[in-house]
């Protein structure tokens, strides 16, 4: 009788212990350093990213970007005066944008190419190393020797890649929906030799 007392309860114990360690150890889980982090990271992004294209829309509103307005404001430059005839300006929309939205501008006036020398501005827009196409994030800029977009969303099309971005210099006509004041917002394809920056909030 003794042996089977002591049997059941030996049963009972390691059932016991075993829906413990079970229950116990699965319920809860603590995230490390690198993966809080990360998300933190994150956050960062697509909070600074909504912020970027939420300018870039307000800023399209501009009529100066135009190539029929000669008179053009740098604003990261103090709101320097520059006299453009009947040219696009994709940089200074850009650059415009950034600094209305808080991030950090050169401190000259900066043409495409000068933001497609990968030595240059790395402290204020580093360089940014993408695998794959969905590495890049909403507010970076994709800059081309010649051209720069303001990033929002990937769009593929039979297999087409595009970027959905603002950018200023389309040849389309105005059309007061998604071309205002010669600024483009709408799909542009992701071909060539091109770079990623990514802007970076002024303190």
């Amino acid at each position: 009788m003794n042996r089977i007392l002591n049997s059941s309860n030996i049963y009972i114990t390691i059932l016991i212990f075993s829906i413990l360690l079970t229950t116990g150890c699965t319920s809860s889980h603590k995230k490390g350093d690198s993966e809080i982090n990360d998300e933190n990271l994150s956050e960062e992004l697509s909070k600074n990213g909504k912020i970027i294209i939420e300018t870039a829309k307000e800023e399209q509103n501009n009529p100066m970007y135009s190539p029929e307005v000669d008179t053009t404001i740098l604003y990261w430059l103090e709101n320097k005066i520059i006299i453009l005839e009947n040219a696009t300006k994709c940089n200074i929309y850009a650059l415009n944008t950034l600094y209305k939205a808080g991030f950090m501008c050169p401190k000259d006036n900066t043409l495409t190419r000068d933001l497609m020398d990968t030595v240059k501005y790395n402290e204020i827009f580093p360089v940014i190393k993408i695998e794959k196409y969905s590495d890049i994030k909403k507010g970076d800029l994709i800059v081309w020797n010649g051209h720069v977009i303001i990033f929002d969303s990937l769009i593929i099309i039979k297999n087409v890649i595009y970027a959905m971005a603002y950018w200023a210099g389309t040849r389309q006509e105005d059309n007061k929906e998604n071309i205002i004041n010669n600024v483009s917002h709408g799909k542009y394809k992701l071909e060539g030799n091109f770079i990623i920056r990514r802007p970076k909030k002024r303190i």
